[in-house]
């Protein structure tokens, strides 16, 4: 997912000195370590509303369309990471897997379980303050 308008900004912020730059680096570092506690939290927590079932002997109740979703192996937890570019203006969070993004929009025979898109709309004033903070000390010096 990418912010609207980002690419000019970085643009203009390519111009600041890299020290000058370091504090964004550390504002987006922050953020992704936010979103990754975030949708951490919300994919092993809470109750679940979906269907029941059995695999093995182990009973598991899943998730319903629309509700983040439910831990059962693990796997979409576990492969969770972000990083921060060297240029230090631009982040990535998200997941390798290809179930995450059939999570996320659903499939021809699941119905949606959005995790992404959520976390960052639940984040994003506490990201654009800790950014915009970033951005205006980096001009000062600059």
């Amino acid at each position: 997912m990418t912010v609207r308008g980002a690419d000019k900004l970085i643009k203009q912020l390519n111009r600041l000195p890299l020290q000058a730059r370091s504090g964004i680096g550390t504002a987006l570092a922050g953020s992704v370590v936010m979103l990754d506690a975030y949708a951490k939290q919300k994919i092993q927590g809470g109750a679940r509303s979906g269907r029941v079932y059995r695999r093995r002997s182990i009973s598991h109740q899943a998730s319903a369309p629309g509700e983040f979703p439910k831990t059962d192996t693990g796997q979409l937890v576990a492969s969770l990471f972000f990083r921060v570019a060297a240029d230090k203006l631009s982040a990535f969070f998200g997941t390798k897997l290809a179930y995450g993004r059939y999570l996320e929009f659903g499939t021809s025979r699941m119905q949606a379980r959005p995790w992404l898109r959520p976390t960052l709309r639940a984040n994003r004033d506490a990201i654009t303050l800790r950014i915009r903070n970033a951005v205006n000390e980096a001009l000062k010096r600059g």
